[in-house]
């Protein structure tokens, strides 16, 4: 018997504590660093079926115009089919130049990373069509092409997601005429669907078959 009265040594209890706890505390942590990530992973708010219609449009041209980029030889990059139209990479990089530049008019601001050299163009007011053929022309390596549709497609799909509701029915003035910010969203998706067929036939006079229609 000790002082205390028990009749184990007082360090045994004290390290069979220690043990005790050291169990518990590995028990639960899991459970508290999976609430932890629960809560700060919390699920994107539902979309309008509209909204959701409109970011499934976008979407699906941004990934096939990047499947098609990833695709195409980068020594096919400088192919044009005449001259005084864009080259094969000159049209990939004027499907991310003009995404910003619609993100521009939503109030987007200008990214860093791999777009911004072509953001600073594209997205200010009162640029010169000479200024955006320059800024295409300048930008040739494939690698880093495939990095600017990357960010700016991503963009476009932030703003497609995240724009508040109250604002779908504001209108901007876009090239001098008034636009609703809805009517922006859907724009952007068309605008990008153009030229997605502009490469395809690009792609297809050089005998390139588009990813999507490979025979498996």
């Amino acid at each position: 018997m000790t002082s205390s009265g028990s009749s184990t040594p007082a360090g045994v209890i004290t390290f069979g504590m220690l043990k005790c706890g050291l169990v518990l505390a590995l028990a639960i942590a899991p459970v508290f660093l999976s609430a932890q990530q629960k809560a700060s992973s919390k699920p994107a708010p539902p979309i309008s079926p509209l909204r959701q219609d409109v970011l499934n449009g976008f979407d699906g041209a941004a990934g096939e115009a990047l499947a098609l980029a990833k695709a195409v030889a980068e020594d096919k990059y400088s192919w044009r089919p005449m001259e005084g139209v864009r080259s094969f990479g000159e049209v990939f990089v004027h499907m991310a130049g003009s995404t910003l530049l619609f993100c521009s008019y939503a109030g987007v601001k200008q990214p860093q990373g791999p777009a911004r050299d072509l953001a600073a163009v594209y997205m200010k007011r009162g640029f010169e069509l000479p200024e955006i053929f320059a800024a295409e022309a300048a930008i040739t390596d494939k690698a880093k092409i495939l990095a600017i549709m990357g960010q700016s497609f991503e963009q476009g799909r932030d703003l497609i997601r995240n724009m508040p509701a109250a604002d779908l029915e504001k209108s901007v003035q876009f090239f001098g005429r008034p636009i609703t910010m809805q009517g922006l969203l859907i724009l952007m998706g068309n605008h990008l669907h153009e030229h997605l067929g502009q490469a395809i036939a690009y792609a297809r006079v050089n005998h390139i078959v588009p990813p999507w229609s490979q025979q498996k």
